[in-house]
């Protein structure tokens, strides 16, 4: 059975992207098959993730806040992802901004206040989490796509690792 489930909300698609790559990753490394759900889709927007042992949250942040489909799912959801492993990432241009600049402290603060605060909120913990970086669009579409491809894919090597690991014992 599969026990693993991404799970997302995104607003302009850099999220989505960040999630296939992700599920493929794990996938072509670890052979292990990943859910894909989009709360954005009204069929998926309360998915049952009773059977899933391995939650991985995505959601875009934008105008430094969450997707809201992604706090109903948490506020929805709180009781049944205590039970589980959650892995949760952000697609935010200032996250990424802050990494590609090497600015670490304030990459830090971001994290913090993305996930870890926002969880914080609903009595959850993460397994492992990742601001990651996304794509700029609108008015500030001149900064482009800020995402680091090898940090995406090293970060979802860590997430099949510690997935592999339970299954294994």
């Amino acid at each position: 059975m599969n026990n693993t489930v991404l799970v997302y909300a995104t607003r302009w698609g850099a999220t989505t992207e960040t999630a296939m790559e992700i599920i493929r990753v794990i996938k072509e490394k670890f052979n292990i098959d990943v859910d894909l759900i989009n709360l954005k889709d009204k069929k998926t927007r309360n998915p049952d993730i009773s059977n899933y042992d391995n939650i991985i949250l995505g959601v875009s942040v934008a105008r430094f806040r969450w997707a809201k489909e992604g706090k109903n799912f948490l506020k929805k959801k709180r009781n049944t992802l205590a039970e589980k492993k959650l892995f949760v990432f952000v697609s935010s241009g200032g996250a990424g901004d802050a990494f590609k600049a090497n600015d670490i402290e304030k990459y830090e603060q971001l994290q913090k206040k993305w996930i870890d605060n926002t969880l914080e909120k609903f009595n959850l913990q993460f397994t492992s989490r990742k601001a990651l970086g996304g794509r700029y669009v609108g008015n500030f579409a001149d900064r482009g796509d800020n995402r680091d491809w090898k940090v995406i894919r090293s970060w979802a090597e860590e997430i099949g690792f510690i997935i592999s690991e339970k299954e294994s014992s």
